[in-house]
């Protein structure tokens, strides 16, 4: 038996790598064969014609190295209509055994073609909770496994807690332009903080040179604030070495809306990873994640931004302890040694099905 994987992107994008490329390549060490097919479906979105025609082809001819007993695993891969196509017909005709997953609810703008390979998956895995629900109302085989991290290079980063900073640093790691709808979350609160003499400075990682993303913060007066514009994504180790800068990572994000509530967050593993403290909003997984002032502090207002984020700026210890407590979590439930055997077990399982 083996495993053929359909990514939805290449390794840049954190879904594909995380979930795609890093769990391919570590089933192989439980020896589970797996093979990784290209093109990946966003490129095929993405190349114009004629040069299109020829990935679709491709495409096509890694079809037939898939054989009876083989199981597909499609990772996110509902973003071009020819790969849905062929694939929902590849499937029908050869009657070849597949796992769906997602780690959006992408279901939200690409609902026909989620719902039609959730219905056809022989299992289908998802990111969270409330993705799980959705899936199944489409099919009885669904799992939830969450984004997994590589714990090793950011324990290779803890947070040094022997030294008191002057200005202890609020984080932000992400893709900022991304994130206009969230990131004027924390512009009010650092406005109070400021007001309340409560010293911090900021700094936010993936700002991409986006003036929107500079004009959030620049014009806060009193905020001494820093941005880098990028760092390098695919290097394993260059998100750790800036998050252990910080002193406290946060995640604002929206709560209303389907999307929202189906959303998680790796960032926050990350964060997490380091002992860096995180402080969330209530959204999609958090509850799940995050057991409020015990691994991190979960905020449901802005007065709660505000009063649980001037407790962890003034209080080291309680920002080790929340520190502390947070890596212990990614490495029991969300490291690849929790989540890998999941998958092998539902791969198991779907091998041995009818």
């Amino acid at each position: 038996m083996t495993v053929h994987f359909y990514m939805f992107s290449d390794r840049v994008a954190p879904s594909s790598r995380q979930r795609g490329y890093y769990v391919a390549e570590l089933l192989r060490e439980r020896g589970i064969d797996t093979i990784i097919h290209t093109p990946t479906v966003l490129s095929m979105s993405k190349t114009p014609w004629p040069g299109k025609l020829v990935l679709i082809l491709e495409c096509l001819r890694s079809l037939f190295s898939i054989k009876k007993g083989d199981i597909v695993f499609l990772q996110r891969a509902v973003y071009n209509k020819f790969f849905f196509v062929i694939m929902v017909a590849y499937l029908k005709v050869f009657r070849r055994k597949m796992i769906f997953d997602f780690d959006d609810p992408i279901y939200t703008h690409n609902f026909l073609k989620t719902k039609t390979f959730s219905k056809m998956a022989d299992a289908v895995i998802t990111c969270t909770h409330a993705q799980g629900e959705w899936a199944k109302q489409f099919n009885k085989n669904v799992h939830v496994i969450h984004i997994a991290i590589d714990p090793v290079p950011y324990i290779n980063c803890t947070k040094d807690y022997s030294a008191q900073p002057e200005k202890p640093i609020i984080g932000w790691l992400g893709t900022g332009p991304e994130h206009m709808k969230n990131l004027p979350i924390l512009a009010p609160v650092f406005r109070r903080l400021i007001e309340r003499d409560v010293p911090f400075s900021f700094m936010l990682i993936g700002a991409f040179g986006d003036k929107d993303v500079y004009g959030l913060f620049e014009n806060i007066p009193g905020l001494n604030v820093r941005f880098i514009d990028k760092i390098a994504y695919t290097d394993p180790e260059s998100a750790p070495r800036e998050i252990i800068k910080f002193d406290v990572g946060v995640v604002p994000h929206q709560s209303e809306g389907v999307w929202n509530r189906g959303k998680t967050s790796m960032k926050v593993l990350e964060y997490m990873a380091c002992a860096v403290p995180a402080m969330v909003s209530d959204f999609g997984e958090m509850p799940y994640m995050i057991t409020d002032g015990v691994n991190g502090f979960v905020a449901r207002s802005e007065d709660e931004w505000v009063e649980k984020l001037s407790q962890l700026l003034q209080d080291k210890h309680l920002r080790e302890r929340l520190g502390r407590e947070g890596q212990k979590t990614v490495q029991e439930r969300y490291s690849f040694d929790a989540i890998i055997p999941q998958v092998e077990q539902v791969i198991r399982m779907v091998e041995k099905s009818r």
